[in-house]
């Protein structure tokens, strides 16, 4: 769209991690002047980057609306002590009913920030959906474009989000209908199979770290053939397909891989034991654990 290239990720599943790009080439204009971009370009580059996974913490609206309240009714009080008569053609509860709709409307916070990357390879190397929006004489324009991105991007990922959420609710309501869910102690009794068939994470009811650390890691380290082993892999992403941050379940993946190889790598087994509390973590829905354990993995 409008010559941006995304780089890495996917357009249909955003991950929540933005960063946009540019290219900067000298400006003829310029004359060597400098302008206040110069110190946010390196080697060319001028990046912005934005992390909206986090849901923005909002007062409800409840509270917003009376402490709107609060404040037209102090305004009346005054207006009335000093005397000061209000307009006979001003409506005061359709002015309140009115600040109320303006209070309520949903307006999308832009947490982007200027990115610190010294290379296209290093912005290329992180994880997070990339885009490239091109080269541009000088930076200004660069920086219109770069700022204005997070803000179509913000909106599609909190729709895809939506969306998720009531598939993800329909889905819950009908397998309620059927009694279909299980526990980690009946997934254990199955010895054939890491994952029976149709079971996935929303089926799912108990200690999801137990089920990883007694059943799943075991199961897949103990694969005796590298064929076994992509069967049964191919399972747990099945199961783990509506979590919503994939990256984890990967990492998860990459360890194991490492260990069945190599059962003394540290760095793998340090790997596989953050990810799997992170990813009981989200499913607890403990965000504040998550992000201390994101940034955990991201020192590795």
């Amino acid at each position: 769209m409008l010559g941006i290239e995304q780089k890495k990720g996917n357009d249909t599943h955003l991950c929540g991690r933005m960063i946009a790009y540019a290219r900067i080439l000298p400006s003829p204009e310029m004359d060597g002047s400098s302008t206040p971009f110069d110190d946010l370009i390196k080697n060319g580059l001028l990046a912005l980057e934005g992390d909206f996974r986090a849901a923005p913490q909002t007062p409800s609206r409840k509270m917003l609306n009376s402490a709107m309240d609060e404040k037209l009714n102090n305004m009346l009080a005054t207006m009335e002590e000093n005397g000061m008569e209000i307009p006979e053609n001003l409506d005061v509860e359709a002015l309140r009913e009115r600040l109320h709709e303006l209070n309520n409307m949903e307006v999308i916070p832009i947490p982007a920030r200027i990115g610190n990357f010294e290379s296209e390879a290093d912005i290329l190397n992180q994880d997070a959906d990339i885009y490239y929006v091109g080269e541009f004489l000088g930076a200004n324009q660069a920086h219109f474009c770069l700022t204005t991105l997070p803000i179509f991007y913000q909106a599609k990922y909190r729709e895809q989000a939506r969306v998720q959420e009531a598939a993800l609710l329909n889905e819950m309501l009908a397998q309620m209908e059927s009694s279909d869910f299980v526990d980690a102690d009946t997934l254990e009794k199955d010895t054939e199979e890491l994952f029976p068939d149709g079971v996935t994470l929303n089926t799912f009811v108990g200690d999801l770290s137990k089920l990883l650390n007694i059943r799943v890691i075991p199961f897949l380290l103990a694969c005796e053939t590298d064929s076994e082993y992509e069967t049964q892999i191919g399972l747990f992403y099945n199961f783990m397909k509506d979590y919503p941050q994939q990256i984890d379940v990967s990492r998860v993946d990459h360890a194991i891989r490492k260990l069945r190889k190599q059962s003394d790598n540290q760095a793998a087994r340090t790997l596989l034991e953050l990810s799997c509390k992170k990813i009981n973590a989200i499913y607890s829905e403990n965000t504040k654990a998550a992000e201390e354990l994101e940034a955990k993995i991201e020192t590795l």
